[in-house]
């Protein structure tokens, strides 16, 4: 299996050398995942790979806020969130937004909502990068139309795992092992907090969390007295 950091000047190309044609399973600060292109290719990898349930919808990172932006609905997220400057503020989650109309279905749109996990630092750096490069390969039908080159990105276990997201390297590189997985982009840990990342659900004046994790306190910190959502106790 071939592994880089992914602060190694090599690590771009690494990636684009291998996600055309396969998932790559890359290290977050909190989490292990797997990433792949977002397309029809891309979500039969991921399938394989997770042994994928029915049921579920895959979500991308986030590379440049405005492409996020410019494919959400008129109205999809609270005026206040409706700039990139603002939206940043909400990196160390996913923020989930309606992409198109709630009868659209597809694997990354759910209800026609779809979910873009913003980070910061040499991630986000790499993550625009891949952006642009693989905007040639738009898979449009998948994605009712909108216009998303972002990787597709989802947790690095089998779909159901009684034991959850992974987080620990000796269990990624088992993973990685068993799954025939032949690259991996690691990082350095966030050694203070570990699991999947929460989840901010927008509407047009609401927020709501959908799921905890890392960073809960901090991202609530950043939403509006007005907006603020309910979370369980």
């Amino acid at each position: 299996m071939n592994s880089i950091d992914i602060a190694e000047p090599g690590a771009l190309q690494t990636i684009l050398d291998h996600i055309r044609e396969e998932a790559v399973l890359l290290q977050l600060p909190t989490v292990y995942t797997l990433v792949a292109a977002p397309t029809r290719q891309g979500v039969e990898q991921l399938n394989r790979l997770k042994d994928r349930l029915s049921g579920k919808n895959y979500g991308t990172v986030m590379g440049r806020c405005n492409s996020f932006l410019d494919q959400t609905l008129d109205g999809a997220l609270p005026h206040y969130f409706r700039s990139a400057s603002r939206l940043e503020r909400m990196q160390g989650a996913f923020v989930r937004a309606a992409f198109t109309s709630e009868e659209f279905n597809s694997p990354v749109i759910r209800g026609g909502t779809h979910q873009s996990l913003i980070l910061d630092g040499i991630h986000r750096k790499v993550f625009r990068q891949v952006e642009q490069a693989l905007a040639d390969s738009m898979d449009l039908q998948l994605w009712g139309g909108r216009e998303v080159s972002t990787l597709l990105c989802t947790s690095a276990n089998i779909s159901g795992d009684p034991l959850g997201s992974i987080t620990d390297h000796d269990r990624a590189v088992e993973f990685a092992r068993q799954r025939g997985i032949r690259c991996m982009i690691t990082c350095e840990p966030d050694r203070s907090s570990q699991g999947s990342y929460p989840i901010f659900e927008m509407g047009s004046d609401s927020i709501s969390v959908q799921r905890e994790g890392p960073g809960l306190d901090r991202l609530l910190g950043q939403i509006p007295r007005e907006l603020q959502p309910q979370v369980a106790a």
